[in-house]
């Protein structure tokens, strides 16, 4: 049978359609600052279209940045540091495209196999990624963005410090927006990330992430504020009080993890 003939899940359509832009991407010749928001507006893109084919996950990539970045700021993280956890947290999940469709949905059981297979996420989105310079360091956050503090974590069992700090990070950031997401509730999530700090998460980078969210001043004025329209989209249920989110449903692969 030719090739052209052979029908693909969607998510393989995704990976095919995806590689071929980010070759395209790693290609351009253009002046660095126009570079730069080329690749930045085309990784957006192809975040949302990698959400189109992962349940409960429209508009997690954008929050997961701009969680990412309020942390890596407060922290001091250097442009091109933030520039790299930036496109690590828009692309972190695409290793989901990887897995068999029924791993996909929320609904089905899993065996102990169907967990080693998820648990192979970030490494395979990092193996999808490396190929493409500007995506090299990205890919590194992105294949440690499931360890543990406590080393519990997967897919290699890194431990403190020994996880690269943007991919603690990046932890955070997706813990917190998949709790939020889940439960619909800014506080059940802060609390839920203080519960984790020093087994799940990095203990002063998730005491720092959760004074920063707490403040009135942020909560009030900076939720929204920084963001473009097709950003605003995105992050319009971020959990800020008195009204809490609208949108999304669980997720396998964040939350506490126990697996």
């Amino acid at each position: 049978m030719h090739l052209s003939t052979v029908p693909i899940n969607a998510a393989t359509q995704v990976i095919q359609d995806s590689m071929r832009q980010l070759g395209t991407l790693s290609a351009l010749h253009l002046p660095q600052e126009a570079l730069q928001a080329v690749r930045l507006l085309q990784l957006r893109r192809l975040a949302r279209r990698i959400e189109t084919v992962i349940p409960g996950h429209f508009g997690h990539g954008e929050r997961t940045a701009h969680y990412a970045l309020l942390l890596a700021e407060q922290l001091g993280l250097t442009e091109d540091q933030r520039r790299d956890l930036h496109y690590a947290a828009l692309l972190h999940d695409i290793g989901l495209l990887t897995l068999p469709e029924h791993l996909l949905d929320e609904g089905s059981a899993l065996s102990l196999s169907d967990y080693a297979l998820i648990q192979s996420h970030p490494r395979e989105g990092a193996a999808l990624l490396s190929p493409y310079p500007f995506l090299l360091e990205p890919a590194r956050l992105i294949a440690h963005h499931h360890e543990r503090w406590d080393g519990a974590g997967y897919p290699y069992g890194l431990r403190n410090e020994y996880i690269p700090l943007s991919a603690r990070i990046l932890a955070i950031a997706d813990g917190f927006d998949s709790i939020a997401s889940r439960s619909h509730s800014w506080h059940s999530a802060l609390r839920s990330l203080r519960t984790s700090a020093g087994s799940q998460f990095d203990p002063t980078l998730s005491a720092t992430f959760c004074d920063l969210l707490q403040d009135q001043d942020y909560r009030n004025n900076n939720i929204s504020h920084g963001l473009g329209a097709e950003q605003r989209k995105t992050t319009a249920h971020m959990p800020a009080p008195p009204n809490g989110l609208k949108t999304t449903t669980a997720r396998r692969t964040t939350s506490l993890e126990t697996t």
